[in-house]
Formats: structure tokens, C-alpha cells, sequence
């Protein structure tokens, strides 16, 4: 098949979507199929490249309000892309897929949609921008697609409240590539290189983001009775300017400059020695599609704590796979952290279960099967793309 994924970014650039979206393009390619990628050019890189037999074209942002690029020049791309056996758009709340299911008006192809986050966690003006889009455009282009690919069940019903019709969802996880966990990674050369000795390590990795909710990590670590570091790693988002700074400042305030380590983003195969170093992952997140992150941690051994939100209640089981609190309770996170790192016996035993877990139900080959299964049961449906 000659395939086209649209997405709003792609790496370089650091984030679930594009790791997700990279990740299938070169599974794709190694199975025998033909991908081109379509995305921004944020960060500023050049205009088209061939990485791992995946041709990616980059378009010029003007602007990215909310962390949604706009580009001027996909549009009339998309117009001229009527060569593909399926398109495959990513984030139903980015301009790039409504652009894409508009295009199909003029240049008829079967479309897949990826819904990676149906909450934004947006308040105020955002929120009320969400809204209007969910009612409008949002709406529009969830009914408008011929299949929709929710990333857990939970995400799969809110998708259904914001009009996504049944019949056409599907819902299938992300994934993580077994063979590229690296069990053995650095993780003394980790620890030294940024003086943690043989402290207890809390890591969170992810787009320094509002929903991810480091504010009430950062707040439980002031409240625990050990003491861990915590290392942040990732960066701020576009549309988010000073979401880092506030959070250093709040560090400051609550006196928490030893403890508290930001280290801005990684490439994707320095992570593993972070993964190996910590201790336990902590994801305090206000709302997810699925995150990677925590299947990578999970992927690692790791014991992990997470939120009772959509995407991580569907991966994480209270006291089976992980420890799941109540979102946006710093004292509830500080006790489980301290519970954890207070019991070696128990970490282990969350985290064998959890790497068991991802071995059975998140493996990359297995996911990506039931996605070709997707693209061609659209191809065999052309009546689909008339209704």
C-alpha cells in the first residue's frame, strides 16, 4: 500500500504524536509498504527528507496557537495527494486533520483518523475555544472520517459524546517496540552525570503541558517524607511560552532547588538509562489518550503512579500493574511516593507485572497487524466514504 500519515509534528520535534506516528511510519516501510508523512516544520528543519525509507514533507508554520501549527502550504498538498491507498491523519483536534477530511471533498480517499487526546484540560478562554470547536469543526471531522482510531475504551466513549459515530470507531493502543528497551542502559553514568548519588529518583517524562499536571508533583515532592529527587524531563510545547518558568518558580518557592531537576528534552534513545536510574515514574497527568511514556516505563520494569483519568485507568490497575491516585491530590501522590520507595519488595512486584502486561497487550507487532487489518477493511469499503 501507499500509505499517507498527516500529523501535526514529527521528530525532531518531542511528543507522543510524533513518536507514535514515526514509530508506524517504519514499521510500516519494514513490512513493504510505501509512507510519506506530511507535517510541520516545527522545529525549523528543511523541506523534505528521507529518514529510514519514510519521505517526509515539511510545511511552514505561521503559527501554533494552542500547539496547533498552522500551514498554509498542506492545503493545497493534500488537493494534489489523490495517489495514496489510505490516509491516516493524527489528533482530531489539530488543523491539519480537519484540512485533511475537507481535502477528501475534492480528492476522494479512504481516511483513518487517530484521536491521541480527546481532553485538552483546556480553562477559561482555551476552554471555551474547545468547546466551540468540539460542537463545530471537531464534530465535523470526527463524522466525516471512515474509521476513527480511539487509543483505550475510555477515550473510545468520550469520542462518542463528541460525535464520533460507533460503527466506525475502533480501538486499538499504542505500543512499544520491545527490541529498542534497552535493559541495560547507563544508568550509573545517568545518575552521575547530573549528581543524584544514591538518592531515590521520581522521573516524569512528557511535554512540560498544563494536563500533565507536574504542579502536583511538584507539590507532593515538598510533601514526602523521603525526600526523593525528581527529574523532569521534556519541554515546553508551542503555544505554551513560560509553562517552564512558572513551574521553576514554584520549585523556588517551595524551596525544593535540590530536589527538583529539570532537564530538558531527550533524544529518544537516551531515555532508557533515566528509565533504568529511577526508582518509580510518576505520570500525575489531568487527562491522556495513551500515554507513551507510561507504557515505556512500564515496558522497563518500572513501578509506576499514575491518575484515575481516561488513557491511564485503561492501562494501569490499582495495586496489580501500578498505583493509581486521585487527580490533582499532591498529599495522596506523596503518600503513595513515599509508600513505594519505603518497599523494594513492592515496586518489584508492581513492575514485573507491569513489563508482563505490555509483553502481552502493547507489543509494536502485534498493534501494528490490527492497524493494516483497519487500512484494508477501508479500502474494501467505498460506500463508507459516501455516507
Amino acid at each position: 500500500m501507499r500509505i499517507l500519515q498527516v500529523t501535526p509534528f514529527y521528530p525532531p520535534h518531542v511528543g507522543g504524536i510524533e513518536f507514535h506516528v514515526e514509530a508506524l511510519s517504519r514499521k510500516l516501510v519494514e513490512a513493504g509498504h510505501e509512507v510519506v508523512v506530511y507535517t510541520s516544520n516545527v522545529p525549523k528543519t528543511g523541506g523534505y527528507e528521507v529518514v529510514h525509507g519514510v519521505e517526509v514533507h515539511r510545511f511552514r508554520a505561521v503559527f501554533s496557537p494552542f500547539n496547533n501549527p498552522v500551514m498554509p502550504g498542506l492545503f493545497p498538498k493534500l488537493l494534489k495527494s489523490s495517489e495514496f491507498d489510505v490516509v491516516h491523519a493524527h489528533g482530531h483536534f489539530h488543523i491539519s486533520s480537519s484540512l485533511t477530511v475537507f481535502s477528501n471533498m475534492f480528492a476522494r480517499r479512504p481516511i483513518v483518523l487517530t484521536s491521541h487526546g480527546a481532553i485538552l484540560g483546556y480553562r477559561g478562554l482555551r476552554r471555551a475555544v474547545e468547546v466551540v470547536f468540539n460542537k463545530t469543526v471537531g464534530e465535523w471531522t470526527l463524522r466525516s472520517v471512515d474509521r476513527i482510531i480511539a487509543l483505550s475504551p475510555s477515550q473510545a466513549c468520550i469520542l462518542g459524546g463528541l460525535g464520533a459515530k460507533p460503527d466506525r470507531m475502533s480501538v486499538i493502543p499504542g505500543w512499544v517496540d520491545l527490541d529498542r528497551i534497552d535493559l541495560r542502559a547507563d544508568a550509573r553514568g545517568f545518575r552521575s552525570k547530573y549528581s543524584l548519588g544514591d538518592r531515590k529518583l521520581i522521573l516524569f517524562v512528557g511535554r512540560l503541558l498544563p494536563i500533565k499536571g507536574l504542579t502536583y508533583l511538584i507539590q507532593a515532592a515538598r510533601r514526602t517524607g523521603t525526600r526523593p529527587a525528581v527529574v523532569v524531563i521534556g519541554g515546553e510545547a508551542p503555544g505554551y511560552g513560560g509553562t517552564k518558568q512558572a513551574l521553576v518558580q514554584e520549585v523556588r518557592q517551595l524551596g525544593l532547588e535540590r530536589d527538583v531537576f529539570f532537564v530538558g528534552n531527550f533524544a529518544k534513545g537516551e531515555l532508557g538509562a533515566a528509565y533504568v536510574a529511577a526508582d518509580v515514574f510518576v505520570l500525575p497527568s489531568l487527562g491522556e489518550g495513551m500515554p507513551l511514556a507510561l507504557l515505556e516505563a512500564m515496558s522497563y520494569g518500572k513501578c509506576v503512579v499514575t491518575t484515575d483519568v481516561p488513557g491511564n485507568r485503561d492501562v494501569v490497575e490499582d495495586g496489580r500493574n501500578g498505583v493509581v491516585v486521585e487527580p490533582r491530590n499532591p498529599m495522596a501522590l506523596a503518600e503513595k511516593i513515599d509508600l513505594l520507595l519505603g518497599d523494594e519488595a513492592l515496586r518489584e512486584r508492581l513492575g514485573n507485572q507491569a513489563r508482563r502486561d505490555i509483553e502481552r497487550d502493547y507489543d509494536s507487532d502485534i498493534i501494528l497487524g490490527k492497524i493494516l487489518e483497519l487500512y484494508r477493511e477501508i479500502q474494501d469499503e467505498p460506500s463508507r466514504r459516501k455516507s
